[in-house]
């Protein structure tokens, strides 16, 4: 049975009763600037308005409902396809040939060379402009000090844009750190096969864990998904942080060491921002960039290759950082991009917006690979199998959660209540949009609706005993209903009351910090998350988060106390940053 989200067996009746009090309770509602790198805008006609409408209603998710909007947007795009003319000479990137061969003999790669959109483009467009609005608004943050001097260090070494791309990348993975809570990295299911009668292994029986909705490392949720839910393992994390540097003009590669296992899989290691000809590197896993000689900014590849003491300083106690300096000799770089990426039309799309809609939304690996081809230490170049192991993955969900009533239960319970247009969800878009105080239209921005998304403990407490709190929910008894049905909604509207309220009160806490209300985010982060929710679902974001803060108040002990208590899955990472904090606080 399948791991993820997984509770124990319930009947249909159970899961369309708690997707019914879900939409209940949480409502719906009606509906000098740094140049990204873009080509010239090509189309001057009429036509160009359906463009822009479509790429305007994509990258405004908190004001329409997401499948009518990616229909919409997706038939805007087509009426604007068809007045544009075909790239006689254009080809699918040669890279995609040295996919796995599971890959390459699927139908993944089938839509590349199509002349039309499907609402799955318009869904991958609405996911790149949600990472470009991000990414937009971060990259405008400041550095702090310690960041800031190794930067002017590195002055006569790179120019002024080859260190502003370097600053922009570190603030993105830091921000990526802060908002995608570490979750554990399961490791890739068994794809061990028995020998057939002729003493060969049987390749051809074998069916992919992701295309059979088997979780795996990575490839769970898409990057919109982790950053809706704001949690993922070191694989998903390192997405996130790829995809939005690349919305800024930076190319994140990952890098990996050769596979040991049948069929061979590379072994995941960190993210390696290209920047001046050097690979930079960024664990997602530990939380923390490699520090470079003495301890400062970030070590490049070719440092660590050099130095053995940068791995060695990766050592808190006895525990050893989790490669030795020997096994990193011959790296695989990977390049994280999908199908729509690859396709001519997303290139056309791409090649025609200007000004605040500009968005990448193509890729040329073979540009990427020859940029890397002079790295020290790599091997190897190839396109990332979890991207498209993603998408077999959510396909694949989307038939079990039809089928499969447990599986369907628990997928809801976990995450059922993102897939509602309430205030909760609305607000979340806001936030990763920057938008966090009220809108000049009136309209609440994140913090707002995040309140609205709060229910009183009062209230929630008295789901189940009083009728004028159940009114106010949305829940009224059919005359016809029976017990067991009546007491599972009101159970469920418990639940999704109280889920509403811990992730309200976890990302009020962030919105504080990241507008500079500094005390308040301690407030939120200790009283509202970790005291409220000790055994809650955001306990390890919020006592990182804390410490952060603690860090960005100069109180320094309390931080280091934090994180040498910490038993997350990022403890080691954490235990290393107190260790750091000693000389960053000097």
């Amino acid at each position: 049975m399948i791991e993820l989200l997984a509770v124990s067996g319930r009947s249909r009746l159970c899961f369309l009763l708690l997707f019914s009090s879900l939409t209940s309770f949480v409502g719906c509602t009606p509906n000098a600037e740094r140049k990204r790198p873009t080509t010239t805008t090509v189309t001057t006609s009429a036509t160009q308005e359906q463009l822009l409408r479509a790429m305007d209603n994509l990258s405004r998710p908190s004001e329409f409902d997401r499948e009518q909007s990616l229909a919409a947007s997706a038939y805007d795009l087509n009426r604007w396809l068809d007045q544009q003319e075909v790239d006689p000479n254009w080809a699918v990137d040669p890279m995609a040939s040295r996919l796995p061969r599971e890959i390459r003999e699927s139908d993944l790669l089938n839509d590349v060379g199509k002349w039309t959109f499907s609402v799955d483009d318009a869904r991958a467009m609405q996911e790149a402009s949600l990472l470009r609005d991000l990414s937009t608004w971060i990259s405008k943050r400041g550095v702090e000090k310690r960041i800031k001097k190794w930067l002017d260090s590195l002055a006569p070494l790179m120019d002024d844009l080859d260190r502003e791309n370097l600053a922009i990348a570190e603030g993105l993975f830091d921000w990526t750190v802060r908002n995608i809570q570490l979750e554990a990295t399961i490791p890739y299911p068994d794809e061990s096969v028995a020998p057939s009668a002729a003493g060969e292994q049987g390749r051809d029986k074998r069916i992919p864990a992701p295309q059979r909705a088997i979780p795996g490392p990575g490839y769970r949720y898409p990057p919109w998904e982790i950053l809706q839910y704001g949690f993922g393992d070191a694989e998903q994390r390192s997405r996130v942080f790829i995809e939005l540097a690349r919305q800024q003009g930076i190319e994140v590669v990952y890098l990996a060491l050769p596979g040991n296992t049948v069929p061979p899989r590379p072994r995941p290691w960190l993210t390696a921002a290209v920047v001046n000809r050097e690979l930079y590197l960024f664990d997602c896993e530990l939380g923390l960039p490699i520090p470079g000689p003495n301890g400062d900014g970030v070590a490049t590849l070719a440092q660590v290759l050099d130095d053995p003491r940068l791995i060695d300083a990766l050592q808190v106690g006895s525990e050893k950082y989790r490669f030795a300096h020997d096994e990193l000799k011959e790296l695989i770089a990977l390049i994280d991009v999908s199908p729509a990426n690859l396709s001519q039309r997303m290139k056309l799309v791409q090649a025609n917006l200007a000004g605040d809609q500009r968005t990448i939304l193509a890729v040329s690996p073979t540009l990427i690979a020859e940029s890397l081809k002079a790295a020290r230490g790599v091997a190897d170049i190839a396109l990332w199998s979890v991207p498209f192991e993603a998408i077999w993955f959510q396909t694949a969900m989307q038939r079990l959660l039809q089928t499969n009533r447990e599986v369907a239960a628990g997928y809801y319970q976990a995450v059922g209540i993102f897939q509602t247009r309430g205030p909760l969800t609305r607000g979340r878009q806001l936030h990763l949009q920057g938008e966090f105080g009220r809108l000049e239209e009136g309209k609440d921005g994140a913090k707002g609706l995040y309140m609205q998304a709060r229910v009183p403990t009062a209230a929630i407490d008295q789901i189940a005993t009083n009728p004028e709190v159940q009114k106010a929910m949305g829940l009224i008894r059919g005359k016809n209903e029976g017990d067991f049905v009546w007491q599972t909604r009101v159970a469920n509207s418990h639940m999704l009351a109280t889920q509403s309220k811990q992730h309200a009160s976890y990302w009020l806490a962030i919105a504080h910090y990241e507008t500079g209300n500094l005390e308040a985010a301690v407030t939120w982060f200790q009283e509202r998350s970790i005291d409220a929710w000790p055994d809650g679902p955001w306990i390890s974001g919020a006592r990182y988060n804390l410490a952060r803060t603690y860090e960005s108040l100069g109180r320094v002990d309390e931080a280091r106390e934090l994180y040498l208590e910490d038993e997350s899955p990022q403890a080691f990472g954490n235990r290393l940053r107190a260790k750091f904090l000693k000389e960053w606080s000097k």
